[in-house]
């Protein structure tokens, strides 16, 4: 059994059938044809969602056949619950990761939060069991933390502080004594890569090498565009506020106040949607933007990016989202705002550009020079297509699945 504690919800519908949000089980179905059946089915062990209550993001949810998908669910708690709720709670659930963790060959856990510490449990059983412990971390939450706090209270800095420090002591430890450390990005590596035994770069993508822009397509994108098309633009994600998508509407609204023929989409939905709604009827722009609401991750919404010119991503604190491969994918530049992982992404790629965090006007004159050099448009264009066959998620799921085959043997003999 390859066993992965973690934080992420399921809904039980019925004896072997559950749901899941779509993304998810997109990387459930990865990770179980990567593995190759080696060691047996997987089982997730995870807090769980009952009723009408979203699973994550809001997203469409996907069901699965346990049976015939080789994929297990084991109730841990209750997406519900809050900390008060969890902890007295505590000695059962440590009790289901170590019932669960003896019957398996690995144990694939990470750290997502210390006060619902789901997965550092079942990493902590596996650990205690001398299984062979894979430890996957693919944000860095003291920056992302940091970045949340600006403006706030003094108080409410100095708690988080403490709560970043007991999260960087909690994942260099599990770091050291992980036989695989998958760190996703550049922050990642260098604020826990020194302290890991086997630490290994990753992208945690989603599309597949057939979901890349082919190029008469891409071709035919290119024409539109050199024959003066209005440049398309799109936002990708959940509608929240840290996302700063009020940023990428005044973006585009200055944009066209210059005079530029651009339009905008945002795939997606969120509680920020009627604010980011009359913000659009505000600037006057609500003829040029679209809100298309929440797609189905798969062929069809990658087809779908594949229509755009340009990914707008204006987050306002670090994050590491596979929007900015899929996009990729569809052969679409990238104008971002600066954190580690777009400037990491961009400076490897090539395909577009970052500016300061919060600088609108900085991103209208890039969406502004673009629609007058459209050559440049479409070199960055270019760029993308050609470089995401190699993030193409079977690749980068093969190459996890070679390290963690060779971590397993390693364990074995003792190394």
């Amino acid at each position: 059994m390859y066993l992965v504690p973690i934080s992420v919800p399921f809904r039980r519908t019925g004896e072997h059938r559950c749901e899941v949000a779509s993304d998810w089980a997109k990387a459930l179905r990865l990770l179980r044809d990567s593995l190759e059946g080696r060691f047996g089915p997987i089982t997730i062990a995870a807090p769980d969602v009952t009723g009408d209550s979203p699973l994550l993001d809001e997203q469409i949810p996907v069901a699965l056949d346990e049976s015939a998908e080789g994929i297990r669910f084991e109730r841990l708690g209750s997406a519900r619950w809050r900390a008060r709720d969890f902890w007295p709670a505590y000695s059962r659930i440590r009790g289901a990761c170590e019932r669960l963790a003896q019957g398996a060959e690995v144990v694939h856990g990470s750290i997502n939060n210390l006060w619902q510490p789901y997965a550092l449990m079942g990493f902590n059983a596996g650990r205690r069991l001398g299984k062979t412990m894979v430890f996957v971390l693919d944000l860095d939450d003291v920056e992302r933390i940091r970045d949340m706090n600006r403006g706030l209270g003094s108080l409410r800095k100095l708690r988080d502080e403490i709560y970043c420090a007991a999260l960087v002591h909690a994942v260099r430890d599990a770091v050291g004594h992980a036989d695989l450390s998958l760190l996703k990005g550049q922050q990642l590596h260098a604020r826990y890569g020194r302290y890991a035994r086997n630490a290994k770069d990753f992208f945690d993508t989603s599309y597949h090498r057939e979901d890349v822009i082919v190029p008469a397509d891409l071709a035919r994108k290119n024409e539109e565009l050199m024959a003066g098309c209005p440049i398309r633009c799109l936002a990708l994600g959940r509608l929240v506020g840290y996302k700063g998508l009020d940023h990428t509407l005044r973006a585009v609204a200055a944009a066209v106040a210059a005079g530029t023929e651009v339009v905008l989409d945002l795939i997606g939905d969120g509680p920020e949607r009627p604010a980011l709604e009359a913000l659009a009827r505000t600037l006057g722009v609500s003829s040029r933007v679209r809100f298309l609401g929440s797609r189905t991750y798969g062929p069809e919404l990658m087809r779908e990016v594949a229509r755009y010119h340009v990914l707008l991503f204006t987050s306002l604190a670090e994050e590491t989202p596979r929007s900015l491969f899929d996009a990729m994918a569809g052969g679409c530049a990238l104008l971002a705002f600066d954190i580690p992982f777009t400037r990491q992404v961009v400076d490897e790629v090539g395909h577009g550009a970052v500016v300061a965090r919060g600088d609108d006007d900085a991103l209208a004159s890039w969406i502004v020079e673009l629609s007058r050099d459209r050559s440049r448009l479409a070199a960055w264009m270019g760029s993308a297509a050609q470089r995401a066959p190699e993030h193409a998620a079977e690749v980068w799921y093969r190459r996890r699945a070679e390290w963690t085959f060779e971590a397993y043997e390693r364990h074995r003999r003792g190394g």
